[in-house]
């Protein structure tokens, strides 16, 4: 592990690098399961400190949004897509510890480990420091994100649930979606919902179809993050 490339790219140093030497291990690396010394933990929390970090900052920043603008905001900047394209940007996935056989089958660019693996650093931030220190630091990762919320708001759900998916069983989500009400048929507003293996895995309201869809599958990568 190149320490120096982690905290350079943080602006932060470790005051104990165990830390950040979990956030950097893969489960498949940890030869002792039951010691938890591998990054779950660590992205637990840290997914935890970006919501937060994030909610506050959108919700400081757009005093005008309303609850569902701001929660697509949110969704697009912590998004698993998002995530793992800034992980790989910082290089971090590079210092990332793999057991040989997922390092062979290609698992150091799956793109739920290198979110994974974001998250566990911020996580480590905070568990070293504080969380004032972990929100320094998610927000300087964050900026430009943060900047282009708004535009973050149109990302593509339907194929980050595709791909997260996909990567566990081969079966495609099916969406339904229907109007509200028998006078909101061919104007809206729609509800749309997520099938998956027989299951709904969320349902959410737009003005139009695709909108609705786009939504519903929103509210499936939350429910799936929660989960997972």
């Amino acid at each position: 592990m190149q320490r120096e490339v982690i905290e350079e790219s943080l602006g932060y140093r470790f005051n104990d690098v165990s830390w950040l030497e979990q956030a950097l291990t893969h489960p498949s690396a940890d030869q002792k399961r039951s010691t938890n010394l591998h990054y779950e933990r660590l992205e637990f929390l840290g997914d935890a400190v970006l919501e937060l970090v994030v909610s506050r900052e959108l919700f400081t920043r757009f005093p005008k949004a309303d609850e569902g603008t701001l929660t697509k905001m949110r969704a697009g900047i912590v998004s698993r897509r998002h995530l793992g394209e800034l992980c790989a940007a910082l290089g971090w996935c590079e210092q990332l510890r793999l057991s040989p056989q997922l390092e062979k089958s290609g698992g150091r660019h799956i793109l739920s480990v290198r979110a994974n693996t974001f998250e566990s650093v911020i996580g480590a931030v905070m568990m070293d420091s504080q969380y004032n220190a972990a929100r320094r630091v998610a927000l300087k990762l964050l900026q430009s994100s943060l900047d282009a919320a708004e535009k973050l708001v149109a990302v593509n759900f339907k194929g980050e649930l595709l791909e997260l998916l996909q990567a566990v069983n081969n079966e495609a989500p099916t969406y339904s979606t229907e109007p509200v009400s028998p006078e909101a048929a061919g104007t809206g507003p729609f509800i749309a919902r997520v099938h998956w293996q027989g299951r709904v895995l969320g349902q959410a309201q737009g003005a139009s179809k695709r909108e609705a869809e786009m939504a519903a599958a929103a509210a499936a990568l939350q429910a799936y993050r929660q989960q997972h």
